[in-house]
């Protein structure tokens, strides 16, 4: 949580400071968190807090207060997310616990923990979204893959859900043969970057995935799980980003909003156990709102088997949106 805090002291240094309005998070509503988790796992969780501080697996902790403070960011992301179509103003909201690996029942795909998350705002964001009639992209940069998220999406052909992560690392899913169920092939794009892999990977990513794809599915919202654990500095992976890949991505969004090619933007804070977290946070959101110049990074493919792989999952895509019409 530390870091949280240290992140918002080095955005009030920033020229982006004055771009930002500082909100609370919205009185908690277990109606958001229905949307995306079965009732038997939120009764689960609401009793496991009432038990006080322990952990309820390897990695995963609660208190007295987790339920109604996560209960509450879920209902922040749902009115966030709804709020954020409608003014075009884009929202970032900084959750702990986090959330993207906290599927429908817990944990997802296999994965053997819940992964210091408890419930999934990207996904209840989403769903709040689709449920108006509104085509959602998800972008997952954390270095570790959201499959709470793509096991609650599985076959919903309404979400486009890109996940951006380090392979061979907890909680070891999202292949690239990882396109979808049935009904939504090729919505669920997944990108295993290599150990190593650094700011002209992930842009060479973003040229020549990310913005294809976006233009295939044609979004009205883009939903942001905002890890910041891909950094050089950070103790939990092995990746090399800088704080210059997110400010790129920062500028990269804020063209598509400004542009009006989206019409809705929420970001929610995923991971960071380093000082790479708090600068990297700060260049991110200097990126949106524009107080920063985008830095100039030369794209180098992340591999020939991982782009020959992901061409596939681009005309899977086609294909789906093709039936969506």
């Amino acid at each position: 949580m530390w870091r949280v805090e240290e992140s918002v002291w080095e955005l009030s240094t920033s020229p982006a400071w004055t771009h930002i309005d500082i909100l609370k998070s919205s009185r908690p509503d277990i109606n958001s968190v229905l949307l995306v988790h079965d009732p038997d796992y939120v009764e689960w969780v609401r009793n496991e807090c009432s038990k006080g501080f322990h952990y309820v697996d390897p990695d995963t902790y609660v208190t007295e207060y987790t339920y109604e403070v996560a209960l509450s960011f879920a209902t922040t992301a749902m009115n966030a997310a709804l709020d954020a179509v409608k003014t075009s103003i884009p929202w970032f909201i900084l959750a702990r616990p986090g959330g993207h690996h906290a599927g429908r029942r817990g944990p997802a795909m296999g994965a053997p923990t819940l992964g210091f998350c408890i419930f999934d705002y990207i996904a209840i964001a989403a769903k709040s979204l689709i449920d108006k009639g509104v085509r959602v992209m998800v972008i997952d940069f954390d270095a570790h893959h959201g499959n709470g998220t793509q096991e609650i999406f599985w076959d919903e052909p309404r979400v486009l859900h890109i996940d951006i992560h380090q392979r061979w690392i907890y909680p070891g899913t999202g292949n690239l043969d990882d396109v979808g169920g049935l009904n939504a092939r090729g919505t669920k794009v997944n990108i295993p970057l290599y150990p190593g892999s650094n700011d002209s990977h992930y842009v060479y990513v973003i040229n020549e995935v990310i913005e294809p794809a976006r233009k295939i599915f044609n979004p009205k919202a883009i939903l942001v799980f905002a890890g910041f654990d891909a950094h050089r500095d950070d103790r939990l992976t092995q990746l090399n980003t800088t704080e210059d890949l997110y400010s790129f991505i920062g500028h990269y969004l804020r063209e598509l909003l400004e542009s009006g090619l989206i019409k809705g933007l929420v970001s929610v804070l995923g991971g960071g156990y380093g000082r790479g977290m708090v600068k990297s946070l700060r260049s991110y959101v200097e990126g949106l709102v524009g107080t920063s110049k985008k830095p100039v990074i030369k794209p180098i493919s992340p591999g020939d088997d991982i782009m020959q792989a992901l061409t596939k999952v681009l005309d899977m895509l086609k294909e789906t949106v093709n039936k969506l019409h």
